[in-house]
């Protein structure tokens, strides 16, 4: 019996994954499909590869050795292949948030493509983080980074800071206590903490220094940081933000900072890509660029 490739491509995203209805999902084809693929493949190894916990399986030792192995060959194929077509310009897919895209990557692509006018460097909107499918995307910036099979590069630890318009900070900025910014309206993101609950912002930032958010504070809440910054933009109210969901012109125009305390959240953000293509010299010089731009931030 001849290597069975096709069983050896739907393992690996089952591995990858952690489950066989995303594998199939990412592949588009039944679940069906890739079980029957991987049950072919446990038969030509004739080891077991999985084991089921709940809803999701999980590597055997024998599965696990078996994966860092062959996830290398198949992605130096693919990197081969894709080297081939591309000929000297070197094409770079990198999937990012929108919201990041739009805040902080895309005002300073200039500077990126005047150093390196040979990468051809497109961006892939990531919908869900944690989807790492090589089909789709070269690299990733991420806050859930793959443990195997994957280098990654820190970038930068998430901030929140109190931000505000022009007219509600000429009256905030004189307030010296915390506790006094409870006066003005709260825009609170419910995505600023992960399985947090409406206002876990705020209620982070007043602990911080000892206080509680008050129970006659008036907070307005909104999914994402994005929608939050428009709000405070527009006068509506105090955000708490990350300095890289802010442009330098609306740090300079539209969104001040107040001087008051920080908080962490519990997102780290993530430069990755395989670890067979990291010596791809596109891949190298948009991680050392997107290093060197978080730095200089």
């Amino acid at each position: 019996m001849s290597v069975p490739f096709r069983a050896i491509h739907y393992f690996v995203e089952v591995a990858r994954l952690q489950s066989f209805s995303r594998a199939a999902e990412h592949l588009h084809v039944s679940q069906s499909a890739v079980s029957h693929q991987v049950k072919l493949l446990e038969s030509y190894l004739d080891k077991p590869l999985f084991v089921r916990k709940g809803r999701t399986v999980m590597l055997t030792a024998v599965g696990q050795s078996y994966f860092q192995e062959v996830v290398g060959a198949l992605e130096l194929v693919e990197s081969a292949t894709r080297n081939v077509k591309e000929n000297d310009t070197r094409q770079v897919r990198l999937a990012i948030h929108g919201s990041l895209a739009v805040k902080w990557l895309i005002p300073a692509l200039d500077d990126f493509r005047e150093r390196y006018p040979n990468i051809d460097l497109t961006l892939q909107m990531l919908t869900q983080d944690g989807q790492f499918d090589s089909q789709w995307a070269d690299c990733f910036i991420t806050t859930q980074p793959p443990g195997t099979g994957y280098q990654r590069y820190h970038l930068y630890d998430e901030t929140l800071k109190p931000y505000c318009s022009k007219t509600v900070w000429a009256e905030a900025h004189r307030i010296t206590d915390p506790a006094e910014l409870a006066r003005f309206p709260l825009l609170s993101a419910i995505s600023a903490f992960a399985n947090g609950k409406p206002g876990t912002d705020w209620q982070r930032w007043f602990e911080k220094v000892s206080l509680r958010l008050p129970k006659t504070a008036k907070v307005h809440h909104f999914s994402h940081l994005l929608l939050a910054a428009e709000a405070a933009k527009y006068g509506q109210g105090i955000a708490l933000l990350n300095e890289f969901m802010t442009t330098e012109e609306e740090r300079k125009n539209s969104l001040f900072e107040l001087p008051f305390h920080s908080i962490r959240t519990d997102d780290s953000f993530y430069f990755v890509y395989p670890s067979s293509t990291a010596k791809s010299p596109g891949l190298e010089a948009l991680g050392d660029w997107l290093v060197t731009l978080c730095r200089n931030r």
